[in-house]
Protein backbone atom coordinates (compact mmCIF):
# COMPACT_ATOMS: atom_id res chain seq x y z
CA UNK A 1 0.00 0.00 0.00
CA UNK A 2 2.87 2.39 0.72
CA UNK A 3 4.00 1.92 -2.54
CA UNK A 4 1.08 2.92 -4.38
CA UNK A 5 0.64 6.21 -2.36
CA UNK A 6 4.20 6.73 -3.16
CA UNK A 7 3.66 6.36 -6.75
CA UNK A 8 0.61 8.76 -7.25
CA UNK A 9 2.49 11.30 -5.18
CA UNK A 10 2.65 14.95 -7.36
CA UNK A 11 5.36 16.20 -5.34
CA UNK A 12 8.49 15.19 -3.14
CA UNK A 13 7.62 15.28 0.38
CA UNK A 14 9.57 18.00 2.06
CA UNK A 15 10.63 15.74 5.01
CA UNK A 16 12.30 12.62 4.03
CA UNK A 17 13.12 9.45 5.53
CA UNK A 18 16.97 8.38 5.62
CA UNK A 19 15.76 6.08 3.10
CA UNK A 20 14.82 8.28 1.06
CA UNK A 21 17.24 11.21 1.31
CA UNK A 22 19.53 8.29 0.47
CA UNK A 23 17.35 7.47 -2.98
CA UNK A 24 17.29 11.69 -3.44
CA UNK A 25 21.42 11.57 -3.32
CA UNK A 26 21.93 8.60 -4.97
CA UNK A 27 23.67 6.85 -2.46
CA UNK A 28 23.08 4.19 0.09
CA UNK A 29 21.54 4.28 3.55
CA UNK A 30 25.39 3.72 5.11
CA UNK A 31 26.22 6.61 3.45
CA UNK A 32 23.91 8.89 4.70
CA UNK A 33 24.63 7.70 8.02
CA UNK A 34 28.26 7.95 7.81
CA UNK A 35 27.89 11.77 5.94
CA UNK A 36 25.90 13.10 9.21
CA UNK A 37 28.63 11.39 11.41
CA UNK A 38 31.56 13.38 9.35
CA UNK A 39 29.57 16.73 9.22
CA UNK A 40 28.86 16.50 5.29
CA UNK A 41 25.02 16.50 6.25
CA UNK A 42 22.90 18.18 8.69
CA UNK A 43 21.49 16.02 11.10
CA UNK A 44 18.08 14.55 11.41
CA UNK A 45 14.72 16.49 12.86
CA UNK A 46 12.32 14.49 15.16
CA UNK A 47 9.00 14.40 14.34
CA UNK A 48 7.17 12.36 16.91
CA UNK A 49 9.14 9.44 16.28
CA UNK A 50 9.85 10.19 12.83
CA UNK A 51 13.49 10.47 11.78
CA UNK A 52 13.57 13.00 8.90
CA UNK A 53 15.32 15.81 7.03
CA UNK A 54 13.85 18.55 5.78
CA UNK A 55 15.26 18.58 2.16
CA UNK A 56 15.14 22.47 1.23
CA UNK A 57 17.39 22.27 4.35
CA UNK A 58 19.81 19.53 2.98
CA UNK A 59 20.27 21.24 -0.33
CA UNK A 60 20.86 24.93 1.34
CA UNK A 61 23.58 22.74 3.70
CA UNK A 62 25.07 21.22 0.52
CA UNK A 63 25.23 23.62 -1.36
CA UNK A 64 26.97 26.32 1.47
CA UNK A 65 29.41 22.96 2.05
CA UNK A 66 30.81 23.11 -1.01
CA UNK A 67 31.33 26.51 -1.83
CA UNK A 68 33.16 26.28 1.35
CA UNK A 69 35.18 24.02 0.79
CA UNK A 70 36.18 25.22 -2.88
CA UNK A 71 35.33 21.75 -4.49
CA UNK A 72 33.08 23.36 -6.94
CA UNK A 73 34.04 25.30 -9.64
CA UNK A 74 31.13 26.69 -12.11
CA UNK A 75 28.95 23.67 -10.57
CA UNK A 76 31.96 21.15 -11.28
CA UNK A 77 33.49 19.01 -8.75
CA UNK A 78 37.20 19.20 -9.49
CA UNK A 79 40.42 19.02 -7.45
CA UNK A 80 42.17 22.12 -7.04
CA UNK A 81 45.46 20.64 -7.55
CA UNK A 82 44.67 18.67 -10.83
CA UNK A 83 47.67 19.52 -12.92
CA UNK A 84 45.46 18.62 -15.87
CA UNK A 85 42.35 21.07 -14.35
CA UNK A 86 45.62 23.78 -14.36
CA UNK A 87 46.71 23.87 -17.43
CA UNK A 88 43.41 23.64 -19.10
CA UNK A 89 43.41 27.13 -16.72
CA UNK A 90 46.14 28.36 -16.70
CA UNK A 91 47.86 27.24 -19.92
CA UNK A 92 51.45 25.18 -20.29
CA UNK A 93 54.59 26.81 -21.81
CA UNK A 94 55.03 25.89 -25.47
CA UNK A 95 57.33 22.76 -26.20
CA UNK A 96 59.80 23.40 -29.02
Amino acid sequence: MQRQRDENRVYPPDYVSAETLAYRLDCSRATIDAYVREGRLPKPELIGNLVRWDFADVRTFIKAHNVDSGTLDNGALHDPADPYLKALKHGTPSQE
